[in-house]
This record gives C-alpha cells, structure tokens and sequence, in this order.
C-alpha cells in the first residue's frame, strides 16, 4: 500500500526527522535525512535500536555514526565512493582504449605478412631489374607503415602507463581518505575493523602477544554542553594527536565513535600496554585547553582506559568486549584511570 502525501504519515516523518536533525545539530544532508526519515518510521529495526542506544547513552550524533547508520540504509557514503567508482571506469576505459590500438596493431601486423609473402613469390619466380626494384619499394613502404604503426603503440603505452600510475594513486588515496577520521586525522572505525582483525589472524599463527587500549574521554558531553561542539572538536583533535604522537610505529591509534578511542598494540604484553595507556591518560590530562576563537581556558579533560590481552580463540568482539569491560571498570572506579580487563574481573567478582 502506498502512504498518502498530504497530511500523512509521509509528511509526518519528514518533519519529525527535520526536527530530530535540528535539535541534535545535525547537518541536513540527503543523506542525514533518509536516516532520521528512516528513524521516524521505524522502518529499520537495527538503525532504530542503535540511534535509541545513542539517546540513551546520551552520545553525539558525530560523523563516524552516521556514516555507520547511512551504511544500514545502503547509501552512499561521500564523494569517495563515486571517486572510486570513477576512477575504476576511466581504468578500463582506458584499458579498451589499449586493448583497440592492440588490435589495430595485429590487423596492421598481419597485413604486413601478407605483403612479404608477396614478396616472396616475386622473388622465387624469374624478375626483371624494374620488377625488383618495385619489390624494394613494396618492402621500404611496409616497414614503414609497421614501424609507424609500432611507434604509435609504443607512444600510447607510454602514455596509458602514466595515466594508469595516476589512477593507482588516486585510488589509494580515496582509500586512504576513506580509512581516515575526518575530525582528527587518524583511522576510523572501518580502519580500526580491518587493523583488528588482521593482527588478530597474525598472532592466532605465531602466538605473539597482542593487546587493545579502549579510552573515553570523561564527562565530555557536559564539557559540549558547556563550551560548545567547536570547543568538542578541539578536545577530539587533541586526544587524536596525543595518541598518534605516543605509540610506536607498529601500533595503531583510531577514533572508535563519538569520545571513544582505541589502541591496537601488537608485540606488547598486558603490563607494557597499561604502561602506554597510563603514558597517554597524563599527556592528555596535562594539557591545557584553550578555545581558540576566543582565547578563554577550558581547563583540562581526563580520558578513561580500559585494556585487554589477546587470548588463544578470541574473535575480534571478544577482545573489545573484556577492553570496554575494563573502561567501564576505571569509569566505576572514579574516572582518569587505567585499569586490565584481569582487574576488572575481579572487582566484579569481588
């Protein structure tokens, strides 16, 4: 059955998402509006409980989670899809291109055996000195026209293998772009996904160690609320900073959503990783905030961490499940602090 325009619950959900996008500082982009449309109906069960879970954990309705909640409704994400996608169609058209001056070679090539086998009868049979020097000219014209022919191949291969190079960088930095938090210039979620599931391949083969540090930077929807979602950004682009600039080389930091962040740290026992989260809990504590715009002091944030070890037939959740039990741990515990899933465990326990 097809739902009434006029004063129907089409116009219905198409002001009630406007209105949900207003109240929660939503741009109203195409594709913000078909979610909250979507939310609205309640046509979409899983996008439903996710954004009603992010009510009730009183979270922001950032990038990464609508990126998350566009992914559900099978919408296109940004520009990088389509850049992509383009990039794809001009390699192969390219690739036509290449392929068709092939075959106009091999024509050509195939002419040109025609001609010497001409040739060769000539010259098998009796011939008079015009005859030959006719057969010369035959011979000079035909190598002439190959060689042209192959030059002309040479060039556009030349040619098409820049333009290739091109697109090869093109496409790895769409990649790249698409793997990178816009906010704060470090991997998303999606990165984050990947990274996660590959060492955890790794180590499940060569029983190396392998741990993950989950942070959340403490009160910070009062601090939004407070200084405004500007003042926000400027705390996310501190912490992505201060963890990009506090690991090693093999390690690698991400914006997990909203305040949340991750740390995925290969080759490191338990102990070393709190070590490293404890390390970056007093960078991120020790640095004053000041609001750019206006040069008032905000005073300082906290962040939270939880940290997991890898355990032999851990899957990817179960590691993040024992981290954000532990984050929540040193949430209970007070806040500003650095607390091992093993420790978590046994104040739950105790």
């Amino acid at each position: 059955m097809q739902p009434e325009i006029n004063g129907s619950p089409v116009v219905e959900y198409g002001a009630q998402a406007m209105r949900l996008m207003s109240e929660n500082q939503i741009e109203p982009t195409p594709n913000a509006y078909s979610v909250w449309y979507s939310y609205a109906s309640s046509q979409n069960k899983e996008l439903l409980d996710q954004i009603n879970q992010r009510f009730t954990d009183e979270k922001p309705f950032d990038s990464p989670f609508m990126y998350e909640m566009a992914s559900l409704l099978a919408l296109p994400q940004s520009d990088l899809a389509n850049s992509t996608l383009e990039a794809g169609e001009q390699l192969s058209d390219k690739m036509d291109n290449i392929l068709e001056l092939m075959s106009s070679v091999t024509g050509d090539t195939s002419q040109f055996g025609k001609s010497m086998e001409g040739v060769s009868a000539a010259l098998t049979s009796e011939i008079s000195a015009a005859d030959l020097g006719q057969v010369v000219d035959t011979i000079v014209a035909a190598t002439k026209q190959m060689e042209a022919r192959s030059r002309q191949l040479e060039d556009k291969l030349i040619e098409s293998k820049s333009e290739v190079e091109e697109l090869r960088t093109n496409l790895v930095a769409a990649r790249s772009e698409a793997m990178t938090d816009q906010l704060t210039g470090i991997p998303n979620r999606k990165a984050f996904d990947e990274v996660l599931l590959s060492e955890i391949a790794t180590v499940s083969q060569n029983s190396s160690p392998l741990c993950l540090v989950m942070g959340d930077i403490d009160h910070f929807k009062k601090f939004n609320d407070t200084f405004g979602h500007q003042a926000g950004d400027q705390v996310l682009r501190l912490v992505g900073r201060c963890l990009s600039s506090n690991i090693k080389g093999q390690d690698t930091p991400a914006r997990y959503g909203g305040e949340e962040f991750v740390m995925v740290l290969p080759n490191t026992i338990l102990e070393d990783a709190v070590t490293v989260a404890n390390h970056i809990r007093k960078v991120i504590q020790s640095r004053e905030l000041i609001k750019k715009s206006t040069g008032q002091n905000l005073g300082k944030v906290t962040m939270s961490l939880g940290v997991s070890q890898f355990q032999l037939g851990d899957t990817p959740q179960s590691l993040i499940e024992r981290a954000d039990t532990a984050l929540y741990a040193a949430k209970d515990q007070g806040r500003n602090r650095v607390i091992a899933s093993g420790e978590a465990e046994q104040a739950a326990a105790g």
